[in-house]
């Protein structure tokens, strides 16, 4: 229901394109450096993660913009410097017209 953009402005950032046929595991992955302009279009299935121990950065755009309160929302829901638990996350989703594609976490390889 909304386009994204991602701009890395710091570290690297993968992206995840998951295979809906085999959960956990993925289609496609992409690492982000500094500089990279990703567009994720609507209802294009994806996730991202920071594959480094060093901080990452982006700048996020979100079309309509209503969506930019589920990072809000997010924000609310997890505790500082610990993983954001799966339910608290499909909780949020749910409310931001975003599906789960399978619940497998992603591991940084």
């Amino acid at each position: 229901m909304h386009d994204e953009t991602f701009y890395i402005t710091q570290g690297t950032i993968r992206f995840h394109v998951p295979d809906p046929e085999h959960p956990g595991k993925d289609k496609e992955v992409i690492d982000a450096q500094v500089g990279d302009y990703m567009t994720v279009p609507i209802r294009s299935p994806h996730t991202f993660s920071n594959p480094t121990d060093q901080e990452a950065k982006l700048f996020f755009t979100s079309t309509p913009a209503y969506y930019i309160n589920y990072f809000k929302l997010l924000s609310q829901m997890g505790d500082a410097g610990k993983p954001m638990p799966a339910e608290a996350n499909m909780q949020a989703m749910a409310l931001y017209a975003t599906t789960l594609v399978d619940k497998q976490p992603r591991k940084n390889e």
